[in-house]
């Protein structure tokens, strides 16, 4: 198990991307469906026009179940859920107690919906990642807890880690485990006998081999290309583009924007895309009660793109929303990319709202 260790010394951090002034862009907010506020959930667009999603009970045990929406068409209920994982592992209807949520959705390059679903009988771990046929209505596992636990080298703190299914370009498939003391990230690599899975690496490498620990709780690493990634480092304000490898590089220092900043998502041009919103930023700005407070940098919420060492920031007198939404209190936790736009679900209300960025 790889364990992130703390360091005196600091990598070198980029300066923060040049802000850059857009021309005639504004970001266009369009409602898709309501939700519950305030709750876990989990998105996965099929780039189609069909989204499935699921919000984690907050009770422990509650159902769980998974949503569809086709363009055009009206929210329904799937035949998968937690309870249909349950089924699969042969422990629903039992008499341990069996349990647990999924914590991760993803679609697969054949329109199956990977997941991920952590659980427990009275007696044992249930920790699983699996896919769900659209086509059949069948829930199958790829890899129980003995294989994750072998995979990952986690051993019995598995017990402890979240998983996210990380879908990346062509058919590359991950699922990124962690908990407070170590990672591991697992390539799916399919096979005529089922899936296997790979560790790819022990450890990430900042510069002067300095470890950086992807450990975050929320979902901060996401696919950049089609064997990279970018990672949030909320500990320190940075994003990172981590390699094949596990050798990284600083991207961008973002410590001056939000500390609820969402997960970095891709642009049609691979820059990565996030959405600021109103609150105090990672760093505090120094307390000099002799000097007059500085007005914000920007008018928050943004919605913020880099490309190199420039930073493009849409501010938040170029949101154009519905009336019944308040631009100042948007929260998205993480926005999902679907096609020529990207689908965040906003905390405060409950609504999965469609995001654009489109001429004035």
């Amino acid at each position: 198990m790889a364990v992130a260790l703390g360091c005196d010394r600091e990598p070198p951090a980029p300066p923060p991307p040049t802000a850059q002034k857009p021309s005639g862009m504004v970001v266009e907010v369009q409602g898709v469906t309501p939700l519950l506020p305030d709750r876990r959930t989990h998105v996965a667009p099929t780039g189609t026009g069909k989204i499935f999603w699921v919000q984690e009970s907050p009770d422990v045990g509650g159902r769980e179940t998974v949503f569809a929406l086709a363009e055009g068409g009206l929210p329904g209920a799937t035949p998968f859920s937690n309870a249909a994982v349950l089924d699969a592992l042969g422990e629903r209807g039992g008499t341990g107690g069996a349990r647990g949520s999924l914590q991760s959705l993803a679609v697969g390059p054949e329109g199956d919906v990977f997941f991920f679903f952590a659980g427990e009988t009275r007696r044992k771990l249930l920790m699983t990642l699996g896919a769900f046929s659209p086509s059949t209505g069948q829930t199958r596992v790829l890899a129980d807890s003995t294989a994750l636990r072998d995979a990952s080298g986690m051993g019995n703190t598995l017990a402890l880690a979240r998983g996210c299914v990380l879908r990346g370009p062509g058919s590359r498939t991950w699922l990124w485990l962690r908990h407070d003391h170590g990672f591991a990230l697992l390539a799916v690599e399919p096979g005529t006998s089922g899936s296997t899975l790979r560790r790819l690496f022990d450890r990430v490498r900042a510069p002067d081999d300095e470890p950086l620990a992807l450990v975050s709780p929320r979902d901060d690493l996401q696919p950049s290309s089609a064997d990279g990634w970018t990672y949030l480092d909320r500990a320190r304000g940075r994003l990172w583009r981590i390699g094949p490898t596990g050798g990284a590089t600083p991207l961008a220092d973002v410590s001056d924007l939000p500390k609820a900043l969402s997960a970095p998502s891709p642009d049609d041009r691979g820059r990565p895309v996030m959405f600021a919103p109103d609150g105090p930023p990672f760093v505090e700005p120094p307390d000099e009660p002799a000097s007059p407070a500085a007005p914000p940098a920007v008018d928050l919420p943004a919605w913020v793109t880099l490309d190199g060492d420039r930073r493009t920031v849409l501010a938040r007198p170029k949101f154009r929303l519905p009336a019944r939404l308040n631009v100042r209190s948007l929260a998205f936790p993480e926005i999902v990319r679907d096609r020529a736009s990207w689908l965040g679900y906003d905390t405060q209300t409950g609504e999965l709202l469609r995001i654009r960025v489109v001429p004035r």
